[in-house]
């Protein structure tokens, strides 16, 4: 009875050559996902202080509250549309996006909850992350999300 299997030494081979692949590849992904975090909230930072400026160019006025810009609407060639369809989120304090905000006066501390600070008297958005960030963040360590 001639019997046909794998020997020992081909199934070692094999897993050798994974665990190399395995050592070449995830170091590449180590960092991507904080990259990533990073990037996405500071371009949601800069599409929501376009649409205060949009807002004040349209109303004659900045939003007294983050929420107007989901609430009023204006017109875009005849076309009724939102300021912004959602506030967008913040992935610094939640990897799965924090869209939470307080609107508070410029006297006023941030809370570090996470989600988006709105300063009214200022219409300044920031981060609330007051903390500097830690070593995980590679080279966004030592950085604050409130100062961008």
């Amino acid at each position: 009875m001639n019997k046909r299997a794998f020997t020992m030494i081909e199934l070692l081979i094999v897993i050798s050559i994974i665990a190399i692949l395995a050592a070449a590849i995830i170091p590449n992904f180590i960092g991507f996902d904080t990259e990533a975090r990073v990037s996405t909230t500071r371009s949601n930072v800069d599409t929501v202080r376009t649409r205060i400026t949009l807002f004040r160019a349209k109303e004659g006025k900045y939003p007294a509250s983050l929420g107007d810009l989901v609430d009023y609407t204006y017109l875009d060639s005849g076309v009724k549309k939102p300021y912004l369809n959602r506030i967008p989120a913040e992935m610094i304090s939640d990897k799965r996006g924090n869209s939470s905000f307080e609107d508070i006066a410029s006297d006023q501390p941030l809370s570090g909850k996470g989600g988006w600070v709105y300063i009214i008297d200022r219409a300044e958005l920031k981060v609330n992350v007051d903390k500097p960030l830690d070593k995980s963040w590679g080279s966004y360590a030592n950085e604050k999300p409130s100062d961008w």
